[in-house]
């Protein structure tokens, strides 16, 4: 097994190799129809062809509306508008007119979801969603921790569900501010090639196809295969190489039983940066260029991920459904990057840099066992979930720490090597994490009638649990152990009012409890962290369809996260707690055939309940950060995407685009003193389809605005100055 997931899958004749199975010997490319509408929907098209893996649904369903199905909502076949909480869809063809190649990028199209330094320090992608932290999921299983994750790109996405706020009750290990679930392509019946590159600013290319289709001579299977390689050198030296093949097969073993066969093998290599632009001794950010580096020269990620998942579907009867997945999923990760630093002092200098030097080595195994039964009560209708799941997780891990020399913020000159002169090496861990967590879960959907709708779930996670290894403590580097058994049990529960079938209320209640795993903390909690949300909202479509709002309103906490309270002697203890409430906007407009516009927004007051005290040493402020706001976080932000295609003439099949993003400011520390601005960004996009050959042009940042996405710690990471990518994607079905 161990050769196996050590295999490249990257050379080249394994791709011409897919390729040529893929393509049945009498496959003819078919012409493009011309319609811009029909090759829009070429998406559904392709899961029409599909092997029975799953039901499909007829007619004309646009994401993210009212009758859309998303399965990260209830993992079942159920319309948003009968789910007492907010599922937010980025489909792949919005993707695509966006000219995305990052999830920063992706989740713009997602109310109050925020890039968040901690968890992915530049290398990994980490989020919070209405405040607190969002944790990911792989077509709906639960796909790494909540820190030093991977960097994900969208070439094999479908589509990009975020489910708000805890779901424990569901998935087990849920972030408080809810769930990110990447669904990804599988493989179709019907041909269907589509192979493209991409140009722009930064040196930035890249190149993918995709190919699926029937198995030629082996009845009744399907593959496809998705690979890419990326390559860019990133604004202010941040590079960044991707070389990923996701080769899968669907087995119809018989009309009502299907196998699928998904495996992914990914190698990231990333430069990170968690300094940005430091912030200067007035607490403002340094007046220097954004080009300007304090990162170390050395810094750099190489992370290696593969991972097996096998998927059985069984449609017993129409009533009654079951499916079974496993997926191992293997993951190395060596890392060299900056850690600690202050913002700089009186005569312009930072202090307390460090940095460190990390390897992970991490397996997961996951079993699920799902069955869903449709039945009745008299006039009550039920859907009824129920499943089992096993999870073992096992990570080594090896961490040092360097002192780096003070620089200045205004002239930097930093290290180029860790060995340089003034640095020093110090062991912070050697240990090993181990769980095994085994989980009973049931949720029933009823049907009170055809306007009331409940939803009630629970879900009991028994985890088994151990840290055990060398850590430096107070000075002293020795061994420890950490060894617990907790039972978690969560639930969830609403009920939704649909006055007429295209507007909804509804209510909802959920709880969440994991514990976080992550190789980040030098040390595993002693106690679950644990959330709830309690939410009320309209979902409705309005103007003979022409219209799609929801609207909602939160109120989220998180509890027992490490903090540092008084007289603790500088021990961390799970003492935290915030709070977020507000409301949030998701529009959809189709005002006439061919104009699109989509918004999101969010009114927010996130909040540290917690009463520790913090100590900033360069201002020489001691305080409890009790009622402040927590880091990262913008208390209002919106989005707004408008696109034109034209319908008619020679133009036909034009595309226009236009975006504005807003985000409001934030602090890049607990006690509030270093605030990073607000900031209004434009973009645009052009495109072109004709017959087999799509164009695009997408433009970032129009006005070459100056500006910081998200804080660091003792400073802001610059957003990318204008900047151009064109693209050119070839289509053949």
């Amino acid at each position: 097994m161990k050769k196996l997931f050590q295999f490249k899958l990257r050379h080249v004749h394994v791709t011409l190799l897919m390729a040529w199975l893929l393509i049945p010997t009498h496959a003819v490319a078919q012409e493009s129809t011309g319609n811009p509408e029909e090759n829009a929907d070429s998406e559904k098209t392709e899961k029409k062809a599909a092997l029975p893996e799953i039901k499909i649904t007829t007619g004309r369903v646009r994401p993210g509306t009212i009758e859309d199905v998303a399965t990260t909502g209830s993992k079942t076949d159920t319309p948003s508008r009968d789910i007492p909480a907010t599922v937010n869809v980025v489909p792949a063809s919005l993707l695509r007119e966006q000219g995305v190649i990052e999830m920063n990028d992706a989740m713009r199209n997602v109310s109050s979801v925020q890039p968040h330094m901690g968890g992915g320090y530049g290398f990994a992608n980490a989020f919070t969603s209405r405040g607190l932290s969002l944790s990911f999921l792989r077509d709906n299983i639960p796909d790494g921790s909540h820190q030093n994750n991977y960097f994900r790109t969208m070439y094999d996405v479908d589509r990009i569900e975020v489910l708000k706020g805890p779901a424990s009750a569901l998935f087990g290990v849920a972030g408080p501010g809810g769930s990110i679930n990447m669904i990804t392509r599988k493989p179709q019946n019907d041909f269907n090639l589509s192979a493209g590159t991409m140009l722009g600013s930064f040196g930035t290319r890249n190149g993918y196809v995709d190919v699926t289709g029937a198995i030629p001579y082996v009845p009744n299977v399907a593959g496809r295969l998705i690979a890419d390689m990326e390559h860019t050198d990133g604004f202010r030296g941040l590079e960044r190489n991707i070389v990923e093949a996701s080769p899968s097969f669907i087995w119809r073993i018989a009309p009502d039983k299907t196998l699928l066969v998904d495996y992914d093998h990914r190698e990231i290599k990333i430069k990170p940066d968690n300094y940005g632009i430091l912030f200067d001794i007035n607490s403002n950010i340094a007046n220097v260029s954004r080009e300007t580096r304090y990162y170390s020269r050395f810094n750099k990620t190489d992370h290696t991920v593969n991972r097996l998942g096998l998927t059985h579907n069984w449609t017993i009867s129409d009533a009654l459904t079951m499916r079974t997945s496993f997926v191992y999923d293997a993951r190395t990760l060596e890392l060299l990057r900056n850690a600690g630093g202050n913002q700089g002092n009186g005569e312009g200098i930072s202090t307390a840099r460090t940095a460190y030097q990390q390897f992970d080595n991490a397996g997961y195994t996951i079993l699920q066992n799902e069955f869903i039964w449709k039945t009745s009560t008299g006039p009550v209708k039920h859907t009824f979930l129920g499943g089992f799941e096993y999870k073992n997780t096992d990570i080594n891990l090896v961490r040092h720490t360097y002192t780096l020399p003070n620089i200045s913020i205004f002239n930097p000159v930093v290290e180029t090597s860790i060995n340089g002169a003034g640095i020093t090496r110090a062991p912070t861990f050697d240990r090993r994490i181990s769980s095994d967590q085994t989980s009973f879960y049931a949720q029933d959907q009823i049907d009170l009638t055809d306007q009331f709708k409940l939803r009630l779930g629970i879900r009991n996670d028994l985890v088994q649990y151990s840290d055990k290894g060398f850590q430096a403590i107070s000075g002293n580097y020795r061994y420890r152990e950490i060894v617990q058994t907790k039972s978690l049990t969560t639930y969830s529960t609403g009920g939704v009012y649909q006055p007429t079938k295209n507007l909804a209320f509804y209510a909802g209640y959920s709880t969440g409890a994991f514990i976080n795993l992550a190789t980040e903390s030098q040390a595993l909690s002693t106690a679950p962290e644990t959330s709830d949300q309690i939410e009320v909202g309209a979902k409705t479509t309005l103007l003979d369809d022409k219209v799609d709002l929801n609207v909602a309103l939160f109120q989220t906490n998180r509890n027992n996260f490490f903090v540092i309270l008084p007289g603790s002697g500088g021990i961390a203890t799970q003492d935290g707690k915030d709070r977020s409430r507000g409301v949030e906007v998701s529009l959809g407009v189709r005002p006439i055939s061919g104009f699109s516009i989509i918004g999101t927004g969010v009114w927010m007051d996130p909040e540290t309940l917690a009463n520790n005290v913090v100590t900033n040493s360069v201002l020489g402020v001691t305080r409890s950060v009790h009622g402040s706001r927590p880091t990262g976080v913008a208390t209002h932000m919106g989005n707004l995407w408008t696109t034109y295609q034209i319908q008619n003439g020679l133009a036909r099949g034009l595309m226009f685009g236009f975006g504005v993003t807003y985000k409001g400011d934030s602090y890049a520390d607990s006690l509030n003193l270093l605030k990073v601005p607000s900031y209004v960004v434009l973009d645009a996009a052009v495109s072109y389809r004709i017959k087999r050959v799509d164009l695009a042009l997408n433009i970032k940042n129009l006005t070459d605005k100056t500006y910081y996405t998200n804080p660091t710690f003792a400073g802001a990471l610059p957003g990318n100055p204008l900047s151009a990518f064109g693209s050119i994607r070839f289509n053949f079905n």
